[in-house]
């Protein structure tokens, strides 16, 4: 949490953001790896605006895998890689759970409506699946956590557009003044701010252990 955020009070739902949030996120390893695989260089900052607009489209559920695997295929330099390397690089990024989060979760529901909202796709929500079923005999994430979980490539929207913020409130009905919505990504907390919600500008894969007071001041 960053250090100039105050915790509000009076608090009745939280809106978490995933990567970077709950599961351990590691963006350097997907770029690192699709620059290796690819031979180009693929960094965030300096992709193609085409590029950045494919993976946006992929996100928003606008995509198809297929298609999308196509995109990353045909960006590379050299020999077309093929689909199992390239789904590898792209899961790269996704480093797991800290154990500690699960409980928190579990500790948190009981005071709290808990809601996900998270840019994913389809590609990192499989793998995420299957290591909540693996690693953590989890099969039934979204409801033994959460009120309701958020997926951009599920509402075809996504963070940082202020319409997913609204559609969240408006679906699930909280009211904005008694909710929390807590993120690693700075131009997603501006725009909840404008949305009406409370903000925490979380650091990416901090604990979030800070939380517990809000249980303690029910």
């Amino acid at each position: 949490m960053s250090n100039d955020n105050i915790l509000p009070s009076h608090i009745e739902n939280i809106i978490f953001d995933f990567g970077g949030v709950l599961l351990e996120l590691y963006s350097d390893k997907t770029y690192r790896a699709l620059s290796d695989l690819l031979q180009i260089d693929f960094s965030f900052d300096n992709l193609p605006a085409e590029v950045v607009l494919f993976l946006y489209k992929f996100e928003k559920g606008e995509m198809r895998f297929e298609t999308f695997l196509w995109n990353l295929q045909r960006l590379s330099a050299h020999k077309t890689p093929q689909p199992r390397p390239i789904i590898d690089a792209w899961n790269a990024m996704l480093g797991g759970w800290q154990p500690s989060k699960l409980e928190l979760l579990k500790t948190l529901k009981p005071h709290f409506n808990l809601y996900l909202l998270s840019n994913t796709n389809e590609t990192h929500l499989d793998w995420v699946y299957k290591d909540l079923r693996v690693n953590h005999n989890i099969n039934n994430f979204e409801s033994r956590f959460f009120t309701k979980a958020y997926y951009s490539h599920l509402i075809g929207m996504r963070k940082p557009d202020i319409e997913i913020y609204n559609f969240v409130i408006n679906d699930s009905g909280v009211d904005p003044t008694k909710t929390l919505f807590i993120d690693d990504n700075l131009d997603n907390i501006k725009i909840a701010r404008k949305a009406g919600l409370n903000v925490i500008h979380h650091k990416c894969n901090d604990s979030l252990d800070f939380l517990l007071s809000l249980v303690d001041n029910k």
